[in-house]
């Protein structure tokens, strides 16, 4: 039987597969730019207010929720 992988996007909400930079394995952030194999992640916190602004590899990322297309 066949995994499809679906692709990051704008919008989706991915965890961090590992540690990137100051932020642990598992930290989850919102997708704000799509850049191929880079995406720029918005990290926040309970509230929603912004923390951090971090371009990860795709790689790097393990997809959560998928918003769209």
């Amino acid at each position: 039987m066949a995994i499809m992988q679906l692709a990051i996007k704008e919008n989706d909400v991915v965890e961090l597969a590992r540690p990137f930079g100051k932020w642990p394995a598992g930290r989850l952030g919102a997708v704000v730019s799509d850049y191929g194999d880079v995406k720029l992640v918005e990290i926040a916190d309970g509230r929603g207010q912004m923390l951090d602004l971090i371009q990860v590899p795709v790689s790097e990322l393990e997809l959560i929720v998928k918003y769209g297309g």
